[in-house]
C-alpha cells in the first residue's frame, strides 16, 4: 500500500498508508488529510489515485500547490516528486497495489515516525463528513 510522508513546519512528521482512492487535503476539520497551518487553505487540495498514478489538484486555494518548487494546478505525483501545500512538505511512497474504493471510508491510518504531544493522529486523519 502506498504512504504519504508528512512533514509539518513544526518539524513533526507522519506517514500515512494511501488505503482509499480520493482524499482531501486542507486546514478544515472535514478534510481526510487536515494540516495544522494557516498558510494552508481551508479546503486545499484533492489527491486521487487512478489508473496512471496519484494526482494532485490545487482546489483553488490561496497559496497554491507546488511540485519541486513550481506551482501546479493538477499533476501526477511521483515518488522523488516535492509536494508543498502550505509550510508543510509531503513525499509519496508508492507500493505495487492500489487502494480499493470498497475499503471503508473510515478505516484506520497507521499514523509513524512522531507525533506531538497535543495532538494525535485523530487530529491529523479524519474520515470524510457526508
Amino acid at each position: 500500500m502506498s504512504k504519504l510522508l508528512i512533514f509539518l513546519p513544526d518539524a513533526v512528521s507522519h506517514a500515512i498508508e494511501l488505503r482509499v482512492p480520493r482524499l482531501h487535503i486542507g486546514r478544515h476539520a472535514h478534510n481526510t488529510i487536515v494540516l495544522p497551518d494557516p498558510h494552508v487553505s481551508g479546503v486545499h487540495a484533492v489527491l486521487q489515485h487512478t489508473d496512471s498514478g496519484w494526482w494532485i489538484e490545487d482546489l483553488g486555494s490561496t497559496n497554491g500547490t507546488w511540485i519541486n518548487d513550481r506551482r501546479v494546478q493538477s499533476s501526477l505525483l511521483l515518488p522523488e516528486d516535492v509536494l508543498r501545500i502550505g509550510g508543510c512538505t509531503l513525499r509519496l511512497l508508492l507500493s505495487a497495489s492500489k487502494p480499493k474504493a470498497t475499503e471503508a471510508r473510515d478505516a484506520p491510518f497507521d499514523e509513524a515516525l512522531t507525533v506531538p504531544g497535543d495532538f494525535g493522529p485523530t487530529d491529523l486523519m479524519r474520515p470524510p463528513q457526508g
